[in-house]
């Protein structure tokens, strides 16, 4: 856990996007600027008027919410399955599957562009899925 911190520093929120000039020169690994977050959500808004009831869902107190899951929840160790497959299993459990994560990979994998090309899983795959607060 020290190592972890040692090597990377995050920054919840900043407000003042002048200050993000300052942190390309310090140790700053991740941040939010938070007046960017809003204005990014009202151009999609903007720009089509139904996107508004998502972010409202997505960013609601209670309701859904994105969150991880592994794969064990929707398929069998080396089953091979299409992201639609897998996306089909998730709506039975009233979840929607936006992207993935392989075992043996870092970044995540959002709205994969090959959805109908069957894969062999792994139970240590995960998943990034809109689900509802447990």
């Amino acid at each position: 856990m020290q190592q972890a911190s040692d090597k990377s520093v995050i920054i919840s929120e900043i407000l003042d996007p002048r200050t993000k000039n300052l942190l390309s020169m310090s140790k700053i690994s991740d941040y939010v600027l938070s007046n960017e977050l809003i204005s990014m959500a009202l151009a999609m808004v903007a720009e089509d008027r139904q996107i508004n009831d998502v972010l409202e869902e997505l960013f609601a107190e209670e309701g859904n919410e994105m969150q991880i899951r592994g794969a064990n929840l929707y398929l069998c160790e080396g089953e091979e399955l299409s992201f639609y497959e897998v996306l089909l299993r998730a709506r039975q459990r009233r979840e929607i599957v936006i992207g993935y994560r392989l075992a043996n990979t870092e970044k995540a994998v959002i709205n994969p562009p090959a959805k109908t090309e069957r894969r062999k899983w792994s139970v240590k795959d995960v998943f990034v899925v809109i689900a509802d607060k447990e």
